[in-house]
């Protein structure tokens, strides 16, 4: 049974909520081993706060600082991550998800994936999963857990790179059935959505394999699917988003009890 857009968005809040605040806590511990480090040698005070700055930045994945010069995110000392806390989770998608501002734009990135996802399966007569369409109005990405540091050294994967592509761009994400192995699935049309580390994510049109049919067993049921193809451990395999959400949320989460190992970054220059 496809859940409803109610079902859907309630899935969606509890995802994104438990991702913001676990990142809000982590960042208040990073805001106090940055406050609290010190340098293996001297430092002036200008060297001891440009050190613990650059600690909290390189976290956001900040490089350039000049281009974050709006008062609402600029960072300039560590305490502003939880002072400037809501435009920061936007810019830097620390509650697993990308939303762009442009809402007109959303709306035509939105119907650009449908257009390349349905011009690759015009060989078929399958239509767009539903509740991905629906998904797809509330949110632009599903990036999981964590910070733009941990993302970048390949801690988390990202289910779904998210909107923004051409159609021609997304026509390119659909794969050869042929070439997929995922134990015992048998797959008629799909694509590949989001990638991370030792891991490939789809949406199949798939069934489980079965020598006799059980009907008992839905599986067997010929459907659109959210796949995790995570190599040597295994392959996830969920009905409808809602079932996706509810595993993404406990995928790869930071263990707020081993930050401390952090404390030899602050000044690793």
């Amino acid at each position: 049974m496809q859940p409803t857009e109610a079902e859907i968005s309630a899935a969606l809040t509890h995802y994104r909520e438990r991702i913001v605040s676990h990142n809000r806590e982590a960042f208040s511990r990073f805001i106090h081993i940055a406050e609290t480090a010190e340098p293996n040698a001297p430092k002036s005070p200008a060297g001891l706060a440009s050190g613990r700055l650059r600690f909290i930045r390189n976290l956001l994945g900040i490089t350039r600082p000049e281009l974050h010069q709006d008062p609402t995110e600029r960072i300039d000392v560590p305490a502003d991550v939880i002072r400037k806390w809501p435009e920061l989770v936007r810019i830097f998608h620390l509650d697993g998800v990308h939303i762009g501002r442009d809402a007109e734009k959303r709306e035509r990135d939105r119907a650009a994936y449908r257009e390349g996802i349905l011009n690759g399966l015009r060989d078929t007569d399958l239509e767009f999963p539903n509740d991905f369409w629906i998904l797809m109005g509330h949110v632009d990405s599903l990036e999981g857990h964590g910070w733009p540091q941990y993302h970048e050294h390949g801690q988390q994967s990202r289910f779904w790179d998210g909107l923004g592509e051409f159609a021609s761009e997304v026509e390119q994400r659909l794969v050869d059935p042929d070439e997929l192995d995922l134990e015992s699935w048998e797959v008629l049309a799909g694509w590949e959505c989001g990638s991370g580390p030792e891991t490939t994510s789809y949406v199949l049109y798939c069934r489980a394999e079965e020598e006799e049919e059980d009907e008992d067993n839905d599986d067997t049921s010929w459907r659109w699917r959210y796949v995790a193809d995570m190599g040597q451990n295994g392959v996830e395999v969920f009905d409808n988003v809602v079932e996706l959400l509810q595993w993404y949320e406990e995928l790869h989460v930071p263990d707020l009890d081993h930050l401390d190992w952090y404390t030899d970054k602050v000044f690793s220059d």
